[in-house]
């Protein structure tokens, strides 16, 4: 809102916080006329208001903070009871095996398999059992996500956003299901969206400041700690923030204001890419740890020459195959997709095929691998792209809803758009296992999780579909662009990075969108504010 529109409408009349052109007795009365029952109750709604505001002001940094962190971790208290010792769903199976062969390899980031594995060894040692220091890990996964949003609140509190946007926040921040299934998910996704958040307030609020200065102060170095944290904690951080720092040099070669705040953004954000980077080479040497596969990365090329096989391959899966494929075409793709995996082609995930890759040849064979993918490009252009849109479609339209189920498998449950489900068998031989401290209510949660029940919520279920949160990140962008606000474009820069990520990878999953959907109000909120007073 405009900072005129906000006096004319917010000013105070000798009492804080109350609108203009409304006042009040000490005995309460309302002393306008007596009007109809709308009136009254738009009044009794500007008196809560204001006086909400008026508390609001009244608190200190500390006690926002601290009031926002127990507020939450109260609030998610009965899922963690619920899910007890959390939710081991995801990669659990796989970094769980690393630490008890003591083998890594980074196909899942390896500070966080060590992370667990520290969590791990506490509650063997301290705990007395290996399921205690699950939970342990799980109970500091939820500090730290209840952290990094009590400082965004805290920010939001500094900034004198509007208390109707704080209390929607911090009350979304308690009440928001994925918040919940997400708390006490063990998995990486998780608390690179702690750091992610971390990161896109503290940009965020340097971009308010004032101070055109080259010494970096407090906010610079949360900055720089949620970048580094970015990096270590999921693959697509790096890449996210390549792109911040193109846009970060240009703005500081070609922006003709604040020169010295563009210059320190741009060597802050330059030296966390860079100790994120060696911290990272220094844990691969300290734990010998090998390059995982790249076949992550080649995820829509698979898609795509997939079916192109099947569509024009003449290998008899669908009737429309028309066989015009070229001889040398089909000769890579069968030395790169084994088993003729293309078979087995799922448009909404790749991981059917993707693990039957050959990445040597995209690796040693590259010059002939990037010619056959161009010429069938060229050739079948419909679809290489209709491959992609298929892929993506979670992530491109707020009306679709394969992404619930693209998951599932036939006779397994746990298996929907938020996943619960264990490989109970693999986890309970190392000692993790189901031990829920409230039965019924774990019933309930994975009754909503299983049915997909955000799906039947009118008009709100788009706060839960992934295909939101794109539009919505492009239509702030436009809004900052048309009101001549566009340093605070600033910060979607990131977000555009990682949803180049997520637009390559193998599928739409909640866990992958979360970290926008946990920032989107908090950047909403702090980059369409007005300047801090004073």
């Amino acid at each position: 809102m405009d900072g005129r529109l906000h006096r004319k409408y917010f000013a105070v009349d000798g009492s804080a916080g109350v609108p203009s052109g409304i006042s009040w007795n000490l005995g309460g009365a309302s002393t306008l006329e007596p009007g109809t029952d709308r009136r009254r109750h738009r009044e009794k709604q500007a008196a809560w208001y204001a006086r909400l505001s008026a508390w609001l002001q009244r608190r200190s940094g500390v006690q926002i903070f601290f009031g926002s962190l127990l507020f939450l971790l109260l609030a998610w208290l009965p899922v963690y009871l619920a899910y007890y010792p959390g939710i081991c769903a995801y990669d659990a199976p796989v970094q769980t095996g690393q630490i008890m062969e003591h083998y890594y390899f980074d196909h899942h980031p390896i500070v966080h398999t060590l992370f667990l594995q520290g969590m791990l060894w506490l509650g063997s040692h301290i705990f007395g059992s290996v399921n205690a220091g699950m939970a342990f890990y799980t109970a500091v996964q939820m500090l730290l996500l209840s952290g990094s949003m009590a400082y965004g609140m805290l920010v939001l509190h500094h900034r004198k956003t509007a208390a109707g946007w704080q209390l929607a926040i911090q009350l979304l921040g308690m009440f928001f299901p994925f918040h919940w299934y997400m708390s006490v998910s063990m998995t990486k996704d998780t608390v690179f969206s702690v750091f992610l958040l971390l990161q896109l307030v503290s940009l965020a609020d340097l971009l308010w400041e004032d101070r055109n200065a080259w010494r970096p102060g407090i906010r610079d170095l949360l900055f720089a700690l949620g970048t580094v944290g970015m990096i270590l904690f999921r693959n697509n951080g790096k890449y996210a923030m390549i792109v911040l720092l193109a846009f970060t040099f240009l703005t500081f070669c070609f922006g003709k204001k604040a020169r010295k705040l563009w210059g320190r953004l741009l060597v802050v954000c330059g030296a966390a890419f860079c100790v994120g980077l060696f911290v990272l080479s220094a844990v691969f040497s300290v734990t010998h740890a090998e390059q995982g596969d790249r076949r992550e990365m080649l995820s829509m090329p698979i898609q795509q020459l997939s079916r192109c096989m099947i569509y024009h391959g003449g290998v008899s899966v669908l009737a429309e195959d028309d066989n015009t494929m070229d001889a040398a075409d089909k000769a890579l793709i069968n030395d790169f997709i084994l088993d003729e995996a293309y078979r087995d082609y799922d448009p909404g995930i790749a991981d059917p095929v993707k693990r039957h890759t050959n990445t040597y040849v995209a690796r040693y064979r590259s010059g002939e691998f990037i010619r056959v993918y161009l010429h069938l490009l060229t050739q079948y252009p419909g679809d290489m792209i209709n491959a992609a849109l298929a892929t993506n479609a979670g992530f491109l339209s707020p009306f679709d809803t394969t992404h619930a189920d693209v998951n599932r498998v036939e006779g397994r449950a746990g298996l929907s758009y938020v996943q619960t489900r264990w490989e109970e068998d693999t986890l309970n031989d190392r000692g993790i296992y189901k031990d829920s401290k409230w039965p019924w209510l774990f019933e309930q949660l994975e009754s909503w999780a299983e049915n997909n029940s955000y799906l039947r919520t009118p008009v709100l279920k788009y706060l839960f579909v992934p295909g939101s949160y794109l539009w919505l990140y492009l239509a702030l962008a436009a809004v900052l662009v048309i009101v001549d606000r566009k340093r605070f474009c600033l910060p979607l820069a990131i977000v555009a990075g990682y949803y180049g990520t997520m637009l390559f990878g193998p599928t739409v999953q909640m866990r992958y969108v979360y970290p926008v959907m946990l920032a989107l109000p908090y950047v909403l909120a702090l980059v369409t504010g007005r300047r801090k007073n004073g």
